[in-house]
């Protein structure tokens, strides 16, 4: 299982064999961070066209900034939410900025399933509390990229545990690493 969250940022876990995967010193991978376009928007992290740099919420805004006339009218506090709301109104501008939000997202995801063909990717975060607007588009790129793998086996599912995800996710590493040391003393 892979449990991708997209807000201010792109953040990946991956479930292999029922434990979390971590890398060398125990690093978690920063998936947020693979190049899908080399051309992209400059990332933070220094690289051009990060997944994050793509499809997370700050970068639907900079794409509508960069892109709509000066006089659009709803440039004034814009965030990824407020975008979505103005696509779901039928706001022109916010309905090329979902489009693109979910050809990028399905990039993202289409490179996962093709890495890993887990049995299941689960999208949370701020973003993706309004997933109804990319995931058809999303689906269709990852159908498209996917040839080489049983794609159609991944389930996408919305987390369940709504705003309160990352927080138990959090409190269950804790718990684990905490169990994982009061073991080792009672020894």
């Amino acid at each position: 299982m892979i449990y991708v969250t997209v807000g201010t940022g792109i953040g990946v876990g991956i479930v292999l064999d029922g434990h979390v995967y971590r890398g060398v010193d125990q690093a978690h991978p920063e998936i947020g961070h693979h190049v899908i376009d080399p051309s992209g928007p400059l990332c933070d992290c220094g690289f051009h066209g990060c997944w994050e740099s793509l499809a997370a919420g700050p970068a639907m805004v900079t794409w509508i900034e960069s892109n709509a006339p000066l006089d659009y009218p709803h440039r004034s506090g814009l965030s990824a939410k407020t975008i979505c709301e103005l696509a779901e109104a039928g706001d022109t501008w916010a309905l090329q900025v979902v489009d693109r939000e979910g050809y990028y997202l399905g990039l993202g995801l289409a490179n996962l399933v093709t890495m890993f063909v887990p049995d299941t990717i689960v999208l949370g975060g701020s973003v993706l509390k309004s997933a109804g607007l990319f995931l058809e588009k999303a689906r269709k790129v990852i159908t498209s990229s996917c040839r080489l793998v049983p794609f159609e086996k991944t389930e996408l599912a919305l987390a369940s545990l709504g705003e309160d995800t990352n927080l138990i996710g959090a409190a269950r590493v804790w718990y684990q690493r905490l169990g994982a040391e009061v073991g080792t003393r009672a020894v």
